[in-house]
């Protein structure tokens, strides 16, 4: 008998949506729009305008896309939702907190235009700490926030201006979110 010999017989897989990662999926659209915008704001014309559109587009078909999936998913039993839990409710409160402060110490500090670098930061450890509590999935959006505000800072020291620190971690941040929901949506969608 040889390899061509043997059928392989194959059999379609039903993918069943996961209620709680298609939230996340518009969680993401949503994010994703607002940091584009905030990166467009760093650049000016037609560019800036064309950017904005385009961030609203991609933001739109992630949330609606994730909202037609989600209605078709189960229903979570036993209060299974990161949402619902309170180690959620701590790394938010706890990133909410360093968001505020750390905008703040950088205002005193008379360099605000590294707010944007700081919040890419700030939001990509607190996926990290996703990731150890809920899904190691959360930890590839951690990472690219992270370098996402690591490159608008590296940007600014540079020389790049507030603009160029403004896209650079803004538009990188909503590239990553926009990725993530993707995915997320690639991997709930198919045979149902």
């Amino acid at each position: 008998m040889t390899c061509n010999d043997l059928q392989v017989k194959t059999v379609p897989v039903r993918v069943v949506p996961a209620a709680g990662a298609l939230t996340g999926a518009m969680i993401s659209g949503i994010f994703g729009v607002a940091w584009t915008q905030w990166g467009a704001s760093g650049i000016s014309g037609a560019a800036s305008a064309a950017i904005r559109v385009a961030g609203i587009v991609v933001g739109l078909v992630i949330v609606i896309w994730s909202a037609r999936l989600r209605r078709s998913a189960p229903r979570e039993v036993g209060g299974g939702s990161l949402f619902s839990s309170r180690a959620y409710r701590v790394v938010v409160a706890l990133e909410v907190t360093g968001l505020v402060g750390g905008a703040m110490l950088l205002g005193a500090a008379g360099h605000s235009e590294y707010v944007v670098a700081w919040y890419a930061t700030a939001v990509g450890v607190h996926f990290l700490a996703f990731g150890r509590l809920f899904d190691a999935v959360f930890y590839r959006l951690g990472a690219a926030l992270i370098a996402a505000g690591l490159a608008g800072a590296a940007v600014g020291l540079a020389g790049g201006g507030a603009g160029d620190i403004k896209a650079t971690s803004g538009l990188l941040a909503a590239v990553s979110l926009f990725a993530a929901g993707g995915v997320t949506l690639l991997r709930n969608s198919g045979p149902r």
